[in-house]
């Protein structure tokens, strides 16, 4: 059977992101009152933005743009950063000059770095001086013909004379703004290619629509304010704290698409340290609090109970599985309700949202507007109320496909438009979802994708490594999954002590970390085996290994980090 939202379908209006987003948030700061309110706030520097002047700077960025760099519709732009309020204005200008953009992760290596900008092919590049360093790395392991004077820096000051700041690139001449208003150009024309590795492999970009973007926002917005989350108190305006990166799925869409729509003041972080959270919150009254499960276990360490955190009414959760034991203390610590999405890069994210009949700690929420989902067994067939298959589901939310990748777009989306997540799960007879387990062999690390082939490809460049897989393995005090790696070592090394072995392992652990991002580094370290099991094909037999790992008392060398 299939499965469908108890929410009414809503329209999505044949429109571009920028245009929906601003003129959406515009009519909310009129109805609200926008004195109440900003609309962006960079904790960082102590800028603020109303949504009119967010506006305007993103319209004068789009035009130094098109003048300064002639950038055109269809022209990639790479923003390599964290978190900053200059960011979001680049964001909108890009899409306001009729860009896609591909987002990359501020902890990658060049090597990483590198392998996005040849997959993207981009004409701009937006980053902070203090990532300069891994650009123009990136950009020379890429030998990509790429002009220095297309990097633009995010800074708010900059000393650095030889690239210019986003402040240098506004320009007040008058340009051809990129807008849409009809259906076919809003679905096929690309605005984000954030990076996924999808069920397997190695990181892809997604291209996600601009119907995608303004669907999702309307499909998380509708229950959002059927479940009162955005109702506030007289004087007392709504904000949201954006310290989840926003190259990434969630803290693009669900945090700054949804916040701007719906006039929430939006206070960007650069980083997540405990204290400076708190003490963000406390100074700006945070009242909707977008976190993670790593994020949420710290709220125990008793140093927050030197901080109001009173402020805060709802806490949303995803991206990995938040244990009820925890769930219960923060609930009952903080008097907070919790809620939970579920989605995937792939669905722009959010296909399921918490409801008033959640099961909160369990539940992943009903189905979305829009959305239709199925349930399936390995054999393809359909499954009903509470038998537990793969999940796949279909909407305007989902993605054009994977970047020049058409094999892995159709081994993702079938014949009927049903996107595969390759995660186990039931919806039981109320519409509730519940996630069992993932199906992929993707390790999610608080949050960030993981690709084992990917690391297993980095450990294979190492002199002394013969074969390695990587699982991922619970770490219950971090409350998130930790890569790990099952490797043996090439025949000069067949008469090695186990002593031996151990040092060969950590000098391995180093070697590997420096190649790395962190949320990639081996956290639940390094075993050393014999042989890898595999198929007669050669495939590697990872469950075999997790059974192996699960019962074994072998000796692991641990990462210090």
């Amino acid at each position: 059977m299939y499965f469908k939202s108890p929410i009414p379908d809503q329209p999505i209006p044949a429109l571009d992101v920028a245009t929906y987003i601003l003129e959406e948030g515009k009519r909310q700061a009129k109805k609200q009152g926008s004195s109440l309110s900003y609309a962006l706030y960079d904790e960082d520097t102590s800028q603020s933005l109303s949504i009119f002047e967010f506006e305007k700077l993103s319209i004068k960025l789009a035009s130094g743009l098109s003048h300064n760099h002639q950038i055109k519709p269809g022209d990639v732009a790479l923003i390599f950063s964290s978190n900053c309020i200059n960011y979001t204005i680049a964001i909108f200008a890009i899409l306001m000059a009729g860009s896609p953009m591909s987002l990359a992760n501020p902890s990658f290596k060049p090597q990483e770095l590198a392998i996005q900008i040849n997959d993207a092919n981009p004409k701009l590049i937006f980053t902070k001086e203090e990532f300069l360093p891994t650009v123009l790395q990136a950009i020379e392991l890429s030998n990509f013909d790429f002009l220095s004077t297309n990097i633009i820096l995010l800074d708010s000051y900059s000393k650095n004379t030889h690239y210019l700041s986003v402040n240098q690139t506004y320009s007040s001449l008058e340009f051809k703004r990129f807008t849409i208003s009809d259906l076919e150009t809003a679905k096929k024309t690309v605005a984000f290619l954030p990076a996924s590795s999808g069920t397997t492999g190695f990181p892809k970009g997604v291209m996600l629509s601009h119907h995608n973007i303004v669907a999702n926002t309307i499909q998380i917005s509708v229950p959002s304010k059927l479940n009162g989350w955005f109702n506030s108190s007289p004087g007392i305006p709504n904000r949201f704290l954006a310290v989840l990166p926003y190259y990434h799925i969630y803290g693009l869409v669900i945090i700054t698409c949804i916040g701007l729509a719906n006039n929430i003041g939006i206070v960007s972080l650069s980083k997540f340290e405990l204290k400076k959270y708190l003490e963000t919150v406390q100074k700006h009254k945070i009242t909707f609090a977008h976190m993670v499960p790593p994020m949420i276990i710290r709220l125990n360490d008793p140093v927050v109970d030197t901080y109001d955190f009173s402020s805060v009414k709802y806490i949303m959760t995803a991206a990995s599985q938040l244990s009820t034991e925890v769930a219960d203390k923060i609930k009952k610590k903080f008097g907070v309700s919790i809620a939970q999405i579920y989605g995937t890069t792939e669905t722009s994210p959010a296909v399921t949202v918490s409801d008033r009949n959640s099961d909160m700690l369990n539940s992943k929420g009903v189905l979305t507007c829009n959305v239709i989902a199925k349930i399936i067994d390995d054999s393809g067939n359909l499954l009903g109320p509470n038998k537990a298959g793969e999940m796949c589901f279909k909407g305007p939310n989902i993605m054009n496909g994977y970047l020049n990748n058409h094999k892995a777009t159709a081994e993702t989306i079938d014949s009927d438009g049903f996107l595969h997540t390759g995660d186990i799960g039931y919806i039981d007879e109320n519409g509730q979802l519940y996630l069992i387990e993932r199906k992929k062999e993707l390790i999610k690390f608080k949050g960030f994708q993981v690709a084992p082939a990917e690391l297993e490809s980095t450990l294979l460049g190492h002199p002394d490594v013969f074969e390695a897989i990587v699982i991922g393995v619970d770490n219950y005090e971090q409350q998130t999954e930790v890569p790990k790696a099952y490797i043996s070592l090439k025949s000069n090394t067949a008469n090695f002590t186990g002593a031996q072995k151990n040092t060969k392992a950590l000098e391995i652990m180093s070697w590997f970390d420096e190649k790395v991002a962190p949320h990639k580094k081996l956290r639940g370290g390094i075993v050393i085996t014999d042989e890898i099991p595999k198929t007669l094909s050669g495939k590697l037999l990872r469950r075999h290994i997790r059974e192996i790992d699960s019962k074994s008392q072998i000796k692991t060398i641990k990462s210090k980090i």
